[in-house]
Formats: C-alpha cells, sequence, structure tokens
C-alpha cells in the first residue's frame, strides 16, 4: 500500500507536470567548497527516491532557496543524520553558529516573509519544514534536539501549548509557549528553552521577525546554571 509520503510526492510530481516544470532537473553537483564540502541538489522538488537515485549517504546537502522539500525527503534525511540547508543558508566553519529547525504545521504570507528576512542574518543556519500537525512538530523537535541535529527549534502551529506539552516529556527538552520578544528573553534566562512554539496567526511580519531574532540571538540554548528539576 502507497504510504502518505510517497502519495504527497506524487500529487506534488503530477502538480508541476502540469504546470511544465519536471520533478527531476539537474544532477547532484559539488559545491565550489572543498572535496568533503556540501553538495548541491537544483532540483526543483525534492523526494527520498530523488536522493536515493543520486545516493546521498552523507551531508551537508545544500537545496535551491525555493526547492519543495516532501515529506519522504525529510524522513529520508533524518534517518540518516544527514544535514541539509538551503542554497540562501550557506553553512559556516563558525564555530559558534548555531542550527535552528523550523517545523511549519501552521504557516501564513507573514511567517514565511520574516523568516526568509532572518535567515539572512550571520552566524546562524536555518533549516525549514512544513508537517502535518503539532504532535508531528513535537515529534520531529523532540528527535532532532536529542540526535544533536540543531541547537533549537521553533514550531509554528495553532496548538502551541500543545506542541510543549507534548515535547515537554522528554528529559532533553525545554519547550516554551511565547508570544512577545518580553516573553522569550525571560524563558531564555529562566530555563534556557530549547523549544520554541508560536501560534502565527494574527500576527504580523514586524512581530514575528523581532521574535525570530530574539529567540536565535546570544548564546546557544543552555541549561541555567542555578537549574533545579
Amino acid at each position: 500500500m502507497t504510504n502518505a509520503a510517497e502519495m504527497i510526492d506524487r500529487i506534488v510530481a503530477g502538480v508541476l507536470e502540469q504546470l511544465h516544470a519536471p520533478a527531476a532537473a539537474a544532477p547532484a553537483i559539488p559545491s565550489a567548497a572543498a572535496a568533503n564540502g556540501p553538495l548541491e541538489i537544483r532540483d526543483t522538488v525534492i523526494t527520498a527516491a530523488l536522493l536515493e537515485t543520486r545516493g546521498i549517504v552523507a551531508g551537508p546537502v545544500v537545496f535551491a532557496a525555493k526547492a519543495i522539500v516532501t515529506p519522504s525527503a525529510v524522513d529520508f534525511l533524518s534517518s540518516r543524520k544527514v544535514r541539509w540547508t538551503r542554497s540562501n543558508q550557506a553553512v559556516s566553519n563558525n564555530t559558534t553558529s548555531t542550527t535552528w529547525r523550523v517545523l511549519l504545521s501552521r504557516s501564513t504570507p507573514a511567517v514565511e516573509a520574516a523568516l526568509d528576512a532572518v535567515t539572512r542574518q550571520p552566524g546562524v543556519h536555518w533549516h525549514r519544514e512544513l508537517v502535518g500537525c503539532h504532535r508531528e512538530a513535537a515529534r520531529l523537535a523532540v528527535a532532532a534536539l536529542c540526535r544533536g541535529e540543531c541547537e533549537g527549534v521553533i514550531g509554528f502551529t495553532g496548538k502551541p501549548e500543545a506542541l510543549v506539552c507534548h515535547a515537554n516529556r522528554n528529559a532533553q527538552v525545554r519547550a516554551a509557549a511565547v508570544e512577545t520578544v518580553e516573553q522569550v528573553k525571560r524563558i531564555k534566562h529562566t530555563v534556557g528553552a530549547n523549544l520554541f512554539a508560536v501560534d502565527p496567526r494574527e500576527r504580523s511580519v514586524f512581530a514575528l521577525r523581532n521574535l525570530l531574532r530574539e529567540i536565535t540571538s546570544g548564546n546557544k540554548p543552555a541549561v541555567p546554571a542555578d537549574w533545579s528539576e
């Protein structure tokens, strides 16, 4: 039986075919980096089948800025712990940089605009993914944090409190739902949160951009020195 991820891949490919934009494009080519540097894949739609065909077994991998990364591709990369980014989010050798994973179970034009703005800031790597619901966002966030794939996660969802509740069942996660910059500052100081849940509805680009910048500013999320369980 065809699973959900494969079905989504087929739907996406069919839509692109109707628009005369084939899902298959140029093969993966080495980037201008060193021999062991990132591989660039310029296809407009990234699926697990495509990645398997290209023989992707290790990262980092760079996709086109507006490439559609399907759920099957996300699972493929996660299961192999392959680090990936987009071409406008170049991988840096700066050891002080941080990696943040953005999980979108609810998005708006304001969210997309805010993310496009903050991804240009130096010292921060961004991985942006679409997910089905807050439960899936919590599962992926916990997995990414426990595996050390990123320093922090930001989940955009219509149910931020529920996402936080699911994620905080894991001892390595310190999740909080936030609405304002002041809340973010306080939570970073008191609990060193590494997962922030945000409801993007009725939020402006300006407000979301400031929220994202505050969440990712400063040092990597860490347990406060005076933390006690």
